[in-house]
C-alpha cells in the first residue's frame, strides 16, 4: 500500500467509481462430513488496468490458497476443511477482497449434509425408494448398494437394517447380497423359477442335435442361476444363466447330445439349475436304439434268467425249497432260455443235468451228444468240463468216470482261476470228496482269486456247518462265508460258539464281523456273544447310537470289559432325560478320561441329581471344580457347562486366566443352522468397525455373542451371505449379569466385554465410578466405531468435571485430539481446557477447527491469557479469533491493543475497531495509519475518515502519508465534487505554514474551497491564494471559480468578462463543444465546433465573452473509442443590469448593450461618449515603454 502513497503524490489518484466483477458473488457449498473441498472463484477487473489486492477469509476453516492477486483476471483458489463437522452443521463467513479497485466481501455458506444417492428415479432417501429402483433397474441398484453414499439411506425406522447391510457389504457375491438385503427388509419375495419339463425323453438323436429346456421366472431381482450336468453325452453352452438371458420371464437353455458318447439303450443324465435360493433338476433320458440294442436286450434277459436259475439252486441247496419245486422251476427257466437262444451250449447242458436229475437218461444223452458236437466246433474249457461232469452221471463205468476226472484236473491245472472248473472238480476228484479240509482250502483259494459266487459260499458253508473246527481264523474268506450264512439265517449254535471264540482273538475292528455277531446274538442271546459284540465295538472306537444300545446292554449285564463304561458314556445320547446307572457314576467318581463334552454332560447330570446321590456328588465336587477351571481357561461353554458355571463358580476360582476365559464363555450361544452348506458365521456389532468371523462345520456351532446390538450372518462355501433369522436359531446358554461383576476387574483387553459392561444389553449407560475404567478403555480402542468413541469421550470429560476428578480430567484432555470428538462437543471441550488452564492446547484446537460456535467470552478469556503469557506477537489465527470475538461485542483492552496493531480487514472493520479502541483509550496511531493508507489504496469511503485523520495527525503524521491523504481528499473535492471537511483545509494550511511543498491538486482544492467560502479568507490565506492562483495560471489552467477572484485580485480581473462552460470527461476521451451565438434575436448561422481544453483530472473548460442580450446555444459531444456521443447541451446568456459591471472596458460596453436593448438611447449615447473619451485618454496618455 506504500506504493499507493507514491502514486498519489505522483498525481495518480483514485478516480471515480471502480468495480471488480466476481464469477461467484455468493458461494454456497454442500459438503459431506469430514470432506476437504477445494474450489475457486474468478476476479475480473476493468479492461486495460492492472487490478491488484489481497484476499483473506473470516473463518479459519476456509483457507485462501492465494493471498494476493494481480492482473485483469485472476482465478483464486480456496480450500475448506470440514473435519469434525456433522450433518446439519452450517458455517457462514466471507472472503475479504481489499484491492486498488475497492473493497468487497464474497459471502460463503457451507452446509454439511449427508450425501444422498442419486439414480435414474431421483434421490434415494429411504429403503422404499431403493426397492423401487431395484425393481426398475437391478444393475443400478446393485451399484448404488455398494456406493459410498448408500449408508446415508439408513435413517429413522430404516436404521434397524444397518447392521445387516454392513455385514452383506463385505460379501463377495454382490448381486446375491443385494437380493438377501431386499428379502431381509421385506421389500420383495424370492424369485421363483419353474421348469416346463422336469423329465425329457429323446429317442435316436442325431449327433450334436440341439434340444432346449424352457425355464420360466416369476418375480424380479437376483436371477443368476448356475447350470451343471450329469452325463457325458450332454453338452452345455452355458455354465450360468443371468438376468439379461431372460426374454421377458422366459429362458430357453440350449443343450446338445453327443451321439458318440451314447451307449446302446437308455442313457440317463441330468441338468441342474441352482443358486442360493433354488435348485431345479431336469432328468434327461436318451434312448439309443439299434441292432446292438436288441442283442443287448436278449443278453440282459438271458442273464436275468440265469440269475433266477442260480437263486432256485441256492434255495434248494440251503433246504429252503424241495427238490420237486427246484426241478419244476428250473425246468421252466431252462425252456425259456432255450427259446431265447437254442444254440447256447450252456443251456443245453443245463437241460441235460435237469433230465438226468429227472432220470430221463436217453433224452439227457441226446442233449449231451448235441453239446459234444457243438463243443467240437467251439471249445470252451468250463463248458467242456461241465459236459464231462454230466457224462459221469449217466451210469458210466468207473474207468470212464476216472478218465473224465483226470481230464478235468488237467484242464483246471491250465485254468486254475476258473471257479466253475474248480467247483466241478470238487465233485469229480476223490481227493476232494474224501477230505473236507482240502475241499475247504480249494474254496479259500478260489475266493482269493476273486470268486464271489453263491455256489462257492454254499459249498463252504456246508463244510463249516458239518465241521465248525474248519474255522481257524476270521479272515476275509471266513467272514464272507459267515456273512452269507448270517444273511441266509443258516447259523448254528456250534458255528456261533466258534465264531465268538475267534472274535475275541481279533485285534482290529471289522464291520462284517459285527454284523455276524449281531446275527449270532439274535440267534443265541448270551452274555458271551454280547461281550464279543461290545469288545469289538470298543476295538473300533464305535460311539454312535447303535453302539450305545449294545454298551447299555453290557452295562446292564455288568460285563467286565475294559473301558466299557467310558464307551457307554461316549455313546450316550446327550439328552436331559437320560438315566445313567449308578454303577457308571461311581466308576467316574474319582477320575474321568472322557472328552470335555461328555465330562460336562456327566458332571451336569451329577449336579442335577445331587439330591438323589448326595455322597456321590461330594466325591465329584473337587473333580468338577478342576474341570470347570480348565474349561474356563479354554473359553469353552455348552448346555452342560452352563449349568456348572451358573451354579458352581465361586470368587475363589476367578483369576486373571479364568476371568479372561469366562469373559468369552459367559456369552457363548448355541447356534443351530438350517442350511447344510454354511462354512462361516459372521457377527456384526453395531458399535464395532470390523466383523467377527467364526468357521463352522456341520449345522451347529457355539459362538460368543455380546449383548443385543448385533446382526448374525451366514456364509456358504461359494461366498454367498444370508442374514435372515429364518436361516438359524440362536439359544442363549447363560445370563451373564451375576458372573460378569466377578471377572470385570480382571478383563482389560476384550472390547466386546467392555462394550457389554457399558451397555448391559441396552443402550449406553451413564458413566459412574464402576464403569469409568471400561469407558476409558473403549474411548481409545481402534475396534470401536468412531461416533461411539466420540460420545464416550465427551461423557468422560463431563463426568470427570462433575466428579471433581481434575487429575483424570487433565490427563484425558491432554491426550485427546480434535478428530476424536464430535463437532457439537467441540466447544465444551475447549471450555474445559480453558477452565483447566490448558491455553496452548485450547488455542491449537481453535486453530484446527476455527472458532465458529465457540462462545465469544471464552475466546476473549483464552486469547487474553495467551497474550499476557506470550506477549503480543502477530498470529493469523489469533487475529481471526480475536476479531470474531470483537464482532460479537466481546473484548478487553489487551485484545483491542492486539487488533489495533495487527488487524488488516476492510476499512469499515478497522473503523469499528478504531471506535472501540478510542473509547478504551487505547493508542490507535498504527491503526489510523493503516486505515488511511487503505483508504488511499482502495478508494473506499468511511464517514469517520476525517476524525481518523485528525487523530493520526495529532499523533505525529508521516509527511508522505499526510500529503497523500490531503492530495486524495483534494482530488475528491476538486475533481469528484465531493464534500471535504474543514479539518482537511486546516491541516493543508498547517503543511503550507511549515513551508512544505504541497501537491498541485491541493493548491487547486485550496483555491476552489476559499472561492466558495470567502468569509473564511484572511490575510494569510489571501497571500497563499495569490501564490497558488498565479501558479495555476502560469500552467495555462483556468476554472469557472476563478471569476470569484476577479474583483479581489488584480491579475484575476481578466476573468471578469468571461462566461465559462465546464465539462468532465472520462479518462482518455475528448470533449467537443458546438455553439451558436444569437444577437438581437437573430439565431441564423452555423454552429461553431471547438475541442474543449482539459484543465485537470478530466475537467474541460471553454470560456466566452457575452454581452447583455446575447445568447449562446451549445451542446457537447464526447468521443469514446472513436464514437461520438451527445452528452450535454444548454444556453448561456448575460442579462445582469446591476452597476457591478461598470468598472472597466467590458463593463462600459455591456452597459451600452443594456441601453440599446432597453431602447434607452440617451443613456446609451452618454455611455458611448464616456467610452470613447476614456479610450482616447488611455491611448494618448499611457504609452508602452
Amino acid at each position: 500500500m506504500q506504493n499507493a502513497v507514491e502514486k498519489i503524490l505522483e498525481g495518480n489518484f483514485n478516480k471515480g467509481i471502480r468495480a471488480l466483477d466476481f464469477s461467484s458473488p455468493v458461494i454456497e457449498l454442500n459438503l459431506r462430513e469430514g470432506e476437504n473441498y477445494e474450489g475457486s472463484f474468478t476476479i475480473v477487473g476493468p479492461d486495460n488496468e492492472v487490478s491488484e489486492g489481497i484476499i483473506s477469509s473470516t473463518s479459519l476453516r476456509m483457507k485462501c490458497l492465494a493471498k494476493r492477486f494481480s492482473g485483469q483476471k485472476e482465478e483464486i483458489g480456496y480450500q475448506f476443511d470440514a473435519s469434525g463437522m456433522a450433518e446439519g452443521d452450517e458455517l457462514k463467513g466471507e472472503f475479504r477482497i481489499i484491492s486498488n479497485q475497492g473493497e468487497y466481501f464474497i459471502p460463503y455458506n457451507v452446509s454439511i449434509t449427508k450425501g444422498v444417492p442419486d439414480s435414474e428415479l431421483g434421490n434415494i432417501r429411504n429403503l422404499f425408494h431403493f426397492a423401487n429402483l431395484a425393481r426398475t433397474n437391478w444393475e443400478e441398484a446393485v451399484s448404488l448398494f455398494y456406493s459410498r453414499d448408500f449408508i446415508n439411506v439408513f435413517q429413522g425406522a430404516d436404521r434397524q437394517y444397518y447392521s445387516a447391510y454392513k455385514g452383506l457389504l463385505e460379501g463377495s457375491r454382490k448381486q446375491q447380497c443385494v437380493e438377501e438385503f431386499l428379502l431381509e427388509i421385506r421389500k420383495k419375495q424370492e424369485v421363483l423359477f419353474l421348469l416346463e419339463d422336469t423329465k425329457l425323453r429323446i429317442e435316436n438323436p442325431e449327433d450334436m442335435e440341439e434340444n432346449k429346456l424352457v425355464l420360466n421366472r416369476n418375480g424380479w431381482g437376483y436371477s443368476e442361476l448356475f447350470v451343471e450336468k450329469e452325463g457325458d453325452f450332454i453338452v452345455l453352452e452355458k455354465e450360468a444363466v443371468r438376468d439379461e438371458d431372460f426374454l421377458g420371464n422366459c429362458y430357453r437353455l440350449p443343450f446338445y447330445v453327443s451321439k458318440e458318447k451314447l451307449h446302446p439303450g437308455r442313457n440317463y443324465g441330468m441338468i441342474r439349475f441352482y443358486n442360493p435360493y433354488v435348485s431345479l433338476t431336469a432328468e434327461i433320458t436318451v434312448i439309443n436304439k439299434s441292432d446292438m440294442v436288441k442283442k443287448a436286450a436278449t443278453r440282459r434277459q438271458k442273464k436275468h434268467m440265469l440269475m433266477e436259475l442260480m437263486q432256485y439252486y441256492e434255495a434248494f441247496r440251503t433246504k429252503k425249497i424241495s427238490a420237486a419245486s427246484w426241478m419244476k422251476e428250473t425246468g421252466e427257466l431252462v425252456e425259456g432260455m432255450i427259446q431265447l437262444d437254442e444254440r447256447d451250449i450252456s443251456v443245453r447242458l443245463f437241460q441235460a443235468q435237469l433230465l438226468i436229475t429227472q432220470e430221463r437218461f436217453n433224452e439227457a444223452k441226446w442233449n449231451l451228444d448235441q453239446a459234444a458236437e457243438a463243443l467240437g466246433r467251439e471249445y470252451e474249457p468250463a463248458l467242456y468240463c461241465y459236459y464231462l461232469y454230466l457224462t459221469t452221471l449217466l451210469n458210466r463205468p468207473e474207468e470212464e468216470i476216472e478218465e473224465a476226472a483226470s481230464q478235468v484236473e488237467r484242464i483246471f491245472a491250465q485254468n486254475s482261476d476258473n471257479w466253475r472248473i474248480a467247483w466241478l472238480l470238487l465233485y469229480l476228484s476223490g481227493e476232494y470228496t474224501r477230505s473236507p479240509s482240502r475241499k475247504w482250502i480249494m474254496l479259500g483259494d478260489q475266493f482269493l482269486q476273486g470268486c464271489r459266487s453263491p455256489l462257492l459260499y454254499i459249498e463252504a458253508w456246508n463244510l463249516v456247518a458239518a465241521n465248525p473246527t474248519l474255522l481257524l481264523r476270521l479272515e476275509d474268506f471266513e467272514l464272507q462265508i459267515l456273512t452269507y450264512a448270517s444273511k441266509k439265517e443258516l447259523l448254528t449254535a456250534e458255528v456261533i460258539g466258534q465264531t465268538v471264540y475267534l472274535s475275541q482273538r481279533q485285534k482290529n475292528y471289522s464291520g462284517r464281523l459285527l454284523y455276524i455277531l449281531k446275527c449270532c446274538y439274535k440267534k443265541v442271546p448270551t452274555d458271551e456273544v454280547l461281550q464279543a459284540i461290545c469288545t469289538l465295538l470298543i476295538k473300533g472306537n464305535m460311539t454312535g447310537r447303535t453302539a450305545f444300545a449294545w454298551y447299555e446292554k453290557g452295562v446292564a449285564r455288568e460285563l467286565r470289559i475294559t473301558r466299557l463304561y467310558e464307551y457307554y458314556m461316549m455313546s450316550l445320547p446327550l439328552t436331559y432325560d437320560a438315566v445313567i446307572p449308578k454303577i457308571v457314576l461311581m466308576y467316574f467318581a474319582f477320575d474321568s478320561t472322557l472328552d470335555s463334552l461328555r465330562n460336562a454332560f456327566l458332571y451336569a447330570y451329577v449336579y442335577r441329581n445331587r439330591g438323589q446321590y448326595p455322597e456321590l456328588y461330594e466325591s465329584y465336587r473337587e473333580q468338577i471344580e478342576r474341570f470347570m477351571v480348565f474349561q474356563l481357561i479354554k473359553e469353552k461353554n455348552n448346555e452342560y457347562l452352563a449349568v456348572l458355571y451358573k451354579n458352581l463358580i465361586t470368587p475363589m476360582m476367578i483369576t486373571e486366566d479364568t476371568a479372561k476365559g469366562l469373559s468369552v464363555a459367559l456369552f457363548i450361544h448355541h447356534l443351530t443352522i438350517k442350511r447344510e452348506d454354511i462354512r462361516k458365521v459372521i457377527l456384526v456389532y453395531g458399535k464395532e468397525k470390523a466383523e467377527s468371523i467364526y468357521p463352522v462345520t456341520g449345522r451347529e456351532a457355539y459362538i460368543p455373542i455380546y449383548g443385543n446390538d448385533f446382526r448374525l450372518l451366514l456364509e456358504d462355501a461359494a461366498g454367498n451371505r444370508y442374514c435372515r433369522e429364518q436361516e438359524y436359531v440362536v439359544e442363549r446358554l447363560l445370563i451373564p449379569d451375576k458372573l460378569s461383576s466377578m471377572i470385570a476387574p480382571y478383563v482389560t483387553d476384550c472390547v466386546h466385554f467392555d462394550l457389554w459392561l457399558c451397555e448391559r444389553g441396552r443402550g449406553m449407560v451413564e458413566i459412574n465410578d464402576e464403569n469409568v475404567e471400561y469407558m476409558k478403555r473403549l474411548s481409545g480402542k481402534e475396534e470401536v466405531v468412531e461416533e461411539v468413541k466420540r460420545e464416550i469421550r465427551m461423557r468422560l470429560v463431563q463426568f470427570f468435571y462433575d466428579s471433581d476428578r481434575m487429575k483424570d480430567l487433565d490427563d484425558f484432555l491432554d491426550e485427546i485430539t480434535p478428530d476424536q470428538i464430535e463437532n457439537r462437543s467441540y466447544t465444551p471441550v475447549v471450555r474445559f481446557m480453558v477452565i483447566r488452564g490448558m491455553y496452548d492446547k485450547a488455542y491449537e484446537w481453535l486453530k484446527a477447527r476455527g472458532g465458529a460456535g465457540v462462545e465469544a467470552k471464552l475466546v476473549v478469556k483464552l486469547c487474553s491469557r495467551l497474550l499476557s503469557m506470550d506477549g503480543i506477537v502477530e498470529d493469523e489465527a489469533m487475529t481471526a479469533l480475536v476479531f470474531q470475538a470483537f464482532q460479537a461485542g466481546k473484548y478487553d483492552e489487551s485484545l483491542l491493543i492486539y487488533l489495533c496493531r495487527y488487524f488488516k480487514g476492510t476499512s469499515k472493520e478497522m473503523r469499528d475497531i478504531w471506535k472501540a479502541a478510542e473509547a478504551f483509550g487505547v493508542d490507535t496511531y498504527e491503526l489510523c495509519e493503516r486505515i488511511l493508507l487503505q483508504l488511499i489504496y482502495t478508494g473506499a469511503y468511511i464517514g469517520e475518515k476525517s476524525e481518523i485523520f485528525r487523530r493520526y495527525v495529532s499523533g505525529g503524521a508521516k509527511t508522505e502519508v499526510e500529503l497523500a491523504f490531503l492530495a486524495q481528499c483534494g482530488y475528491d473535492y476538486f475533481v469528484e465534487n465531493g464534500i471535504t471537511s474543514e479539518f482537511v483545509l486546516e491541516d493543508m494550511q498547517r503543511v503550507i505554514d511549515r513551508q512544505e511543498e504541497i501537491p498541485f491538486i491541493c493548491k487547486l482544492a485550496y483555491t476552489k474551497y476559499y472561492a466558495e467560502n470567502k468569509k473564511q479568507v484572511d490575510e494569510k490565506i489571501s497571500r497563499y491564494l495569490v501564490i497558488f492562483l498565479r501558479e495555476i495560471l502560469m500552467q495555462g489552467k483556468y476554472f469557472p471559480y476563478f471569476m470569484e477572484y476577479a474583483d479581489n485580485i488584480a491579475f484575476m480581473h481578466r476573468f471578469a468578462d468571461k462566461t465559462m462552460v465546464e465539462y468532465r470527461v472520462k479518462d482518455g476521451n475528448r470533449a467537443v463543444i458546438h455553439y451558436l451565438l444569437e444577437k438581437e434575436g437573430n439565431s441564423q448561422g452555423e454552429y461553431i465546433k471547438e475541442e474543449m481544453q482539459e484543465m485537470f483530472g478530466g475537467i474541460c473548460v471553454k470560456q466566452f465573452i457575452l454581452f447583455f442580450g446575447e445568447h449562446l446555444q451549445y451542446y457537447i459531444t464526447e468521443t469514446e473509442n472513436g464514437k461520438e456521443n451527445l452528452t450535454q447541451s444548454g444556453t448561456l446568456s448575460r442579462n445582469e443590469t446591476g452597476g457591478e459591471q461598470k468598472e472597466g472596458r467590458y463593463g462600459m460596453l455591456n452597459d451600452i448593450a443594456i441601453g440599446r436593448n432597453l431602447h434607452d438611447y440617451d443613456t446609451m449615447e452618454s455611455l458611448l461618449y464616456e467610452y470613447f473619451e476614456q479610450d482616447y485618454i488611455v491611448k494618448e496618455m499611457f504609452k508602452m515603454i
